[in-house]
C-alpha cells in the first residue's frame, strides 16, 4: 500500500505551513517561527525537510533546498542580525519558489519497505550497484531505508560521499547534495532526519549517473601539511589551467608524489579560473567540496584518493576551458586599503566586475582582514541579487573564505575572495528585478532591525 512519509505530529504542521507558503508571506511566517522560539538553525532545518518532503530530485535537475541551508547557515554567522535575518529571508523565498516549480511536482515523499540483505557489507554493495545501475532509482531509496536500520548513519555517508565522487565529473551536484546535507545535520542537530535527508540525494544518484571507477591509491596521511614556495604553486597551478581537460588527473597525481602542497595548488586553480573566466558562483562550490574532504581527519584514505582524482573534472571546469579564448588577463592588484564601504560601493556598481576583483585583492594584499571583506560581499550579494543567485553566490563566498584562511600563502591568496567580488559584480548588474520583492519584505516585516 502507498503511504505517506510517516512525520510527528507537530512536524506535519510546520512542513504543511511552509508548502501552503507564498513568497509575500515569508517574513510573517519568519517571524511566527522566531515567536515560537526558533533559532535560525531549526527554521534551516525546516525548509530542508520541506524540500524533501515536496521536491522531486530525481534529476537532471534537482531541488537546491537539501543542501544550500548548510552553507547559508554557516556564513550567515559572519554577518550582523538584519543581514541574517536577509539570508534567511532569501532562503525562505528559494524554498517556497521550488515547492511551486511544475518541474519538480507535486511530489510526495513516500514511506519504503526496507530492503535487507544478509550483511551489513552485502547490503552497502547492493545499495551501491543498485544508484550505479541508472535504472533503479527508487530501488535504491528502498535499500537506503534498509541500511539505515542496520548500519551506522556516519558509515552510510562515507558510503553515499564515495559514489557522489564517482560521479562528480558529470555534474557537481552529485557530491554537494550529499556532503552540504550531511553539514546542516552537523549543524542543525538534524541526524534525526537522516533518512529524509538522504533520500532525495539517492533519488539524484541513481538517476542516470555516468560513473566512473578510477583505480584506488594511496594518499598520504600528511598531505594538508605539505608546504611549498609561491613559485612552485604558481607554477604548478599554470600547467593545470593551461592542461586539456581530463589530463589535470594526471598531473595531480605527479605533483603529488613530488609533495608539492596539493591542496593549496588545487584551490589556487579553482579561483584563478574564476577570476578569470566569466564563470558564475557553481565554478568552485565543488571544488570546496573537494577541498573539504582532503582536508577532514576522519575522511578514508579511499574517499581522499578518489577526491585527488575529481577535484578539477567538475563539468564546470569542463566548461571553463572550453571558453578560454573568453578568459581575460588577470593582473596582480595593487596592494590599497580601502573602507569596506568603498568596498560595498564599486561592488554593487561595477558591472564588469573587472574593478570589483581588483578592488578586493587590493585591500587584501594591503592587510585588510578577510573576514571583513567576505561579510561585505555577502551583504552586497543579499541585497542585490533574487534567491537563486544571492544564495548560490553567498555559499561561494563563504567557501572562498574559507580558502582564504586555511591557506598560508596571502601572496596568492587574495584570488579567492577576488574572485568572488567579480561574481558578486557581475551578478548585481543583472538581478534587480528578482531582488526587490525580497527588499520589499525585508524592510516592511522589519527584518533589517537588529533583531
Amino acid at each position: 500500500m502507498h503511504r505517506e512519509f510517516s512525520w510527528p505530529e507537530s512536524m506535519d504542521h510546520e512542513l504543511q505551513s511552509i508548502e501552503q507558503l507564498e513568497v509575500g508571506n515569508a517574513g510573517q511566517w519568519l517571524q511566527s517561527q522566531r515567536a515560537k522560539g526558533l533559532d535560525d538553525s531549526a527554521i534551516h532545518l525546516l525548509l530542508a525537510l520541506a524540500s524533501a518532503r515536496f521536491v522531486d530530485h530525481h534529476g537532471p535537475f534537482l531541488g537546491h533546498g537539501i543542501f544550500n541551508g548548510g552553507p547559508m547557515l554557516r556564513a550567515a554567522s559572519l554577518l550582523p542580525r538584519p543581514y541574517r535575518n536577509l539570508a534567511l529571508l532569501q532562503q525562505t523565498a528559494y524554498v517556497v519558489d521550488l515547492l511551486q516549480q511544475p518541474n519538480y511536482g507535486p511530489y510526495l515523499l513516500l514511506e519504503m519497505l526496507p530492503f535487507i540483505e544478509d550483511t551489513v557489507e552485502a547490503s552497502r554493495a547492493q545499495l551501491c550497484a543498485t544508484i550505479e545501475s541508472g535504472e533503479h532509482a527508487l530501488e535504491a531509496e528502498h535499500r537506503l531505508v534498509g541500511l539505515l536500520k542496520t548500519d551506522s548513519a556516519a558509515d552510510v555517508h562515507r558510503l553515499l560521499i564515495e559514489i557522489a565522487l564517482r560521479q562528480f565529473h558529470e555534474n557537481e551536484h552529485r557530491l554537494l547534495i550529499v556532503h552540504r546535507a550531511a553539514q546542516l545535520m552537523d549543524d542543525t542537530r538534524g541526524w534525526t532526519w537522516v533518512e529524509p535527508i538522504f533520500r532525495p540525494a539517492v533519488q539524484y544518484l541513481g538517476t542516470h549517473p555516468i560513473v566512473r571507477h578510477p583505480d584506488i591509491w594511496d594518499v598520504p596521511e600528511d598531505i594538508v601539511e605539505w608546504h611549498g614556495s609561491v613559485a612552485n604553486i604558481e607554477a604548478a597551478v599554470e600547467q593545470l589551467i593551461d592542461a586539456d581537460y581530463g589530463d589535470e588527473t594526471r598531473m595531480l597525481r605527479e605533483m603529488l608524489y613530488l609533495r608539492l602542497p596539493l591542496l593549496e595548488i588545487i584551490s589556487v586553480t579553482g579561483a584563478e579560473m574564476l577570476c578569470r573566466s566569466g564563470f558564475d558562483a557553481h565554478a568552485v562550490t565543488g571544488i570546496h567540496c573537494i577541498l573539504d574532504l582532503l582536508h577532514d581527519s576522519a575522511a578514508t584514505p579511499r574517499v581522499k584518493a578518489l577526491a585527488v582524482d575529481a577535484a578539477l573534472l567538475g563539468q564546470r571546469t569542463r566548461r571553463q576551458k572550453a571558453q578560454r579564448s573568453t578568459w581575460r588577463q588577470l593582473l596582480r592588484p595593487r596592494p590599497l586599503q580601502r573602507t569596506v564601504d568603498e568596498l560595498r560601493d564599486i561592488v554593487a556598481h561595477d558591472g564588469s566586475g573587472f574593478y570589483a576583483m581588483e578592488a578586493a585583492g587590493g585591500m587584501l594584499l594591503a592587510g585588510v582582514d578577510a573576514t571583513a571583506i567576505a561579510r561585505t560581499l555577502m551583504e552586497v550579494a543579499l541585497t542585490t541579487s533574487g534567491p537563486f543567485d544571492a544564495i548560490h553566490n553567498v555559499k561561494m563566498l563563504w567557501g572562498q573564505l574559507l580558502e582564504t584562511r586555511r591557506s598560508r600563502f596571502p601572496e596568492i591568496s587574495w584570488k579567492h575572495l577576488a574572485a568572488g567580488a567579480r561574481v558578486v559584480a557581475e551578478t548585481a548588474k543583472e538581478s534587480t528585478v528578482d531582488v526587490a520583492p525580497i527588499m520589499s519584505l525585508w524592510h516592511s516585516m522589519e527584518l533589517f532591525k537588529g533583531h
